[in-house]
């Protein structure tokens, strides 16, 4: 499989308007493990949100896995 430039450019601007607004702020680190510590902030859920939003868009029937999220659909 061939991923566009184009596409990938369209992924990281995506991210970047989640992350870099909340770079250097305040934040509130969840925890999304018992047991451990495997630390989440909103601003890795809200990236990954929008990065599954646009691979949705360009390959509905592929399977998105993800750090935040797992797997959606088949991978």
């Amino acid at each position: 499989m061939t991923v566009s430039p184009a596409l990938m450019r369209r992924i990281a601007e995506a991210a970047a308007q989640q992350t870099l607004p909340r770079f250097r702020q305040p934040v509130l680190i969840d925890n999304k493990v018992d047991g451990g510590f495997d630390p989440v902030t909103e601003a890795d859920r809200e990236a990954e949100k929008a990065i599954r939003a646009l691979i949705g868009e360009a390959y509905p029937d592929h399977g998105i896995l993800g750090e935040e999220f797992g797997l959606e659909g088949e991978a």
